[in-house]
């Protein structure tokens, strides 16, 4: 198997040195650079790391008229894919680039400013270049070489996991203040990217294979008959999820909404602890019910010890941040209550039911087809299923969802 997408091993004709050229002297504001003797591009990151765009690596050295030092940018490239299969198709109207240009672009700076503002920080990679026509792609400053690591497995206890915490904290909190006085970020909504198409598709596959699953222990029959009756509705509960609170019901904020742990990165010290965090990949940005990050939070960015000991601190940690930085950055409107929060999680909660259904994927060798063979029914991923510590783990889990009402058909 390749350490690397198939996809990543041969970039675009059309990102060549010209068009890199073009790109530096977009952001450095000067038509007079030139490259110095080209551009090696090379993948990104490894075999299954993302799923909806191809990613390069590349470092540019250039000169121009008016700084005759030769200057150095580190470059990681974002394009659309070309390749048939999972990743073309979530990514064929653009949307999900223009997207993440905006975050970038807009969102992103009017956040950093207000906390900044307030003595906080956020960090996230610079912007270099963006376009959707005539072929979508983003350049982002490198972080690599300031110590920044790939997130590849959950995160593995509760006081590593504070800085990611902290960070979706201080992301929701400007973006509700943000709504308030500046922007309107309610256009952000990626409903149907999540609750139909071939996202959907694994969701709906992954809550089959749970059922049959479980079916093999007869310990669990009271979860297969509750799914069973759940079938039909499954869809429409998902979309419900994604809906935004109405002015009379709930809070919303701007959700990251593709929140697990391989849109994070870290730096570790020389005991391989996180001691710093980072949010990446905003493509499916959607305003709507904070559960969706925070379930995503307890479900999708920590390990399954973790999730059990710490589920509640992890979510009154959350709260705590967010009301905090609410104050800090001057906050005009009514901070919503720990209670609030807790109704949200409440009300959204069918999100846990779907991430239980696609738990196994977190301890899945990710590959570039992994989402292909799944879909076509040629990839079976639930082989925990008769590990009895996992099969511990997510009957706790539906456990705990029986007894908050969250199994029942509507």
């Amino acid at each position: 198997m390749s350490e690397y997408d198939a996809d990543e091993l041969q970039a675009p004709v059309w990102l060549n040195d010209s068009f890199l050229e073009h790109a530096v002297q977009n952001f450095e504001k000067d038509s007079s650079i030139k490259i110095i003797n080209g551009c090696e591009l090379r993948p990104a990151t490894k075999g299954g790391d993302h799923y909806a765009s191809i990613m390069f690596r590349t470092t540019v050295r250039y000169r121009s008229e008016r700084q005759l030092d030769e200057k150095t940018l580190k470059l990681v490239i974002k394009a659309q894919p070309t390749a048939e299969g999972f990743k073309k198709e979530l990514t064929k109207d653009n949307s999900l680039f223009g997207t993440e240009i905006k975050m970038y672009s807009e969102i992103l700076p009017a956040m950093k400013k207000l906390l900044e503002d307030a003595g906080e920080r956020m960090e996230f990679p610079r912007l270099i270049y963006a376009a959707t026509n005539p072929n979508a792609v983003i350049m982002l400053e490198d972080i690599a070489p300031y110590g920044w690591l790939p997130g590849r497995t959950p995160v593995r206890s509760f006081e590593e996991v504070l800085f990611t915490v902290r960070n979706i904290a201080k992301f929701h909190a400007t973006s509700l203040y943000l709504q308030q006085s500046t922007m309107d970020l309610s256009g952000f909504n990626v409903d149907q990217f999540w609750t139909s198409g071939p996202v959907f598709a694994i969701f709906s596959r992954g809550f089959d294979e749970l059922c049959s699953g479980l079916a093999a222990w007869p310990e669990c029959a009271v979860y297969v008959e509750k799914f069973r009756n759940l079938k039909d509705s499954f869809q429409e509960r998902c979309q419900q999820v994604f809906a935004a609170n109405p002015p009379s019901e709930g809070y919303n904020v701007l959700n990251h909404a593709d929140f697990q742990f391989k849109n994070l990165m870290h730096k570790k010290d020389s005991e391989d602890r996180i001691v710093d965090s980072m949010l990446i990949d905003f493509q499916c940005c959607h305003w709507g019910s904070p559960a969706i990050d925070v379930l995503s939070l307890v479900d999708l960015i920590v390990d399954m010890e973790t999730k059990m000991a710490h589920r509640n601190e992890i979510i009154y940690e959350y709260y705590q941040h967010f009301a905090m930085i609410l104050r800090k950055i001057g906050y005009t409107g009514k901070i919503p209550s720990l209670v609030d929060l807790q109704v949200e999680l409440l009300r959204k909660g069918f999100q846990e039911l779907v991430h239980t259904a696609v738990e196994s994927f977190k301890y899945a060798d990710l590959t570039e087809s992994t989402f292909d063979d799944y879909n076509a029914g040629n990839l079976d991923i639930n082989k925990c299923y008769i590990d009895k510590s996992f099969l511990r783990f997510i009957c706790t889990e539906l456990e705990s969802l029986l007894y908050r009402g969250l199994l029942e058909a509507e």
